[in-house]
């Protein structure tokens, strides 16, 4: 599991899977990597990021060091201290958003790779964002929308797992039920492993052969989740339906209406607010206003009902 470490404690031999600052221009700072020289961990520990994710799965895990008892005691931080150095509400979300950005990054480059995913391994990643939600329940999607664009992928699909939480809890959904929602919040657009980044993010209209390429990602999806048995039903669901509409204009496979599972329905609206309130390469991001006007306004896409449902819980997001 992806843990997060003191850029002091790096040392050759360790995985870094990303850096709080991972948008700066340095390159060394925007790639997974194995560390080999001390070039690069003087360029880490010299530069301004506060703390670095390694993955001891991948590499070298920090050295425990054990002191005597009375040095502990010594050394202990007063409460003020400690207090005053406590992580906020913002603190936890960006931490947040840095350590599941790294964890998708790695699951969805194995996905890539035929490698089977299950839902053991995305649990522990859904559950990091619950925790976040539950200290402040909209600062973490607010946060997902201060990134570069080319993070855009990785950030859209915790924003989306974070909505799918919300709403679910506001349904009135107990907690294993939300946990399943947030993992196919997660993972709806796992099949873009599949389509160039090119494509992904191109800034002009699609090409008819592009867009049929885009259209193919709910089914990769599910054929990638479906690789060994296990992962939750509605996950599979989700996967493959959240393009689906109520007036069968949707994709890929056209169904209407009731056909169409309250989950997946719950997607379909969490999914497009989130892509519509977010930077992308061809569009400024619109306000949450905007945003729930055109839904609204909006006939035979979206469930009534449940929309209107949706924008009570994202008050302030």
């Amino acid at each position: 599991m992806v843990k997060r470490i003191e850029k002091s404690q790096l040392r050759q031999g360790m995985f870094i899977e990303a850096v709080e600052g991972f948008l700066l221009d340095s390159p060394i700072l925007n790639r997974r990597f194995l560390v080999t020289n001390h070039a690069d961990v003087e360029t880490i520990k010299s530069s301004n990021v506060t703390g670095v994710f390694i993955n001891p799965a991948k590499g070298a895990d920090v050295v425990a060091v054990n002191k005597p008892i009375a040095a502990r005691k010594q050394t202990a931080m007063p409460k003020s201290q400690r207090r005053s150095g406590e992580r906020t509400p913002k603190k936890i979300a960006f931490d947040t958003i840095i350590e599941t950005t790294a964890a998708l990054k790695t699951i969805f480059h194995d996905a890539g790779k035929g490698e089977p995913l299950t839902a053991e391994m995305v649990a522990p990643v859904v559950r990091r964002i619950i925790d976040s939600i539950d200290v402040d329940p909209t600062i973490l999607v607010s946060m997902t929308r201060l990134k570069s664009r080319d993070q855009t992928s990785f950030l859209h699909s915790i924003a989306v797992c974070a909505l799918m939480v919300r709403f679910g809890r506001d349904l009135g959904c107990d907690e294993q039920t939300v946990l399943v929602l947030g993992m196919s919040g997660l993972l709806h657009d796992i099949g873009k492993v599949s389509i160039p980044l090119r494509v992904l993010n191109k800034a002009g209209a699609l090409s008819d052969a592009e867009m049929t390429l885009i259209k193919r990602h709910p089914t990769v999806g599910h054929e990638i989740l479906s690789r060994k048995p296990g992962m939750p039903v509605v996950v599979l669901d989700v996967c493959l339906h959240h393009h689906e509409r109520l007036d069968g204009k949707g994709y890929p496979e056209g169904k209407k209406e009731h056909e169409i599972s309250r989950a997946a329905r719950m997607s379909a609206i969490c999914d497009v607010y989130d892509a519509l309130t977010s930077a992308r390469p061809y569009r400024e991001p619109w306000t949450s206003d905007r945003a729930a006007a055109w839904m609204r306004d909006t006939t035979g896409v979206f469930d009534r009902s449940l929309l209107s449902k949706f924008f009570q819980s994202v008050v302030g997001f």
